[in-house]
């Protein structure tokens, strides 16, 4: 019965932090220099916001990943497909570490 609950709701949250990623990584990617509040104290280019909010959304990925791996597919299933969860993780860790040696070279 309780697997019954943690399953979907563990698919949710994977699929929300996939959305996430997609959402973040796009401005990251295509370098957006739009400022959204140019008269903000501290005003961020979308491409710089973007990848402080993938930096700090990944250890919460990382958990949500790891989850799914241990709770959503059974233990029968191939370990090969069971490490496809880490991919979101292993894509958004590349992209943080691209976004901090990009942001300490400027």
């Amino acid at each position: 019965m309780r697997h019954k609950i943690i399953s979907p709701l563990l698919i949710l949250l994977n699929t929300i932090g996939l959305i996430c990623l997609i959402y973040f990584s796009i401005p990251y990617c295509t370098h957006d220099t739009y400022v959204a509040n140019p008269d903000a104290m501290l005003p961020i280019e979308a491409w710089d916001g973007s990848g402080m909010v993938l930096t700090i959304g990944l250890l919460p990925m990382i958990i949500a990943n790891t989850s799914g791996f241990l709770f959503i597919l059974k233990k029968e299933t191939p370990i090969i497909l069971r490490l496809l969860f880490f991919i979101p993780s292993i894509v958004e860790m590349i992209l943080v570490a691209h976004y901090w040696n990009i942001s300490l070279l400027l």
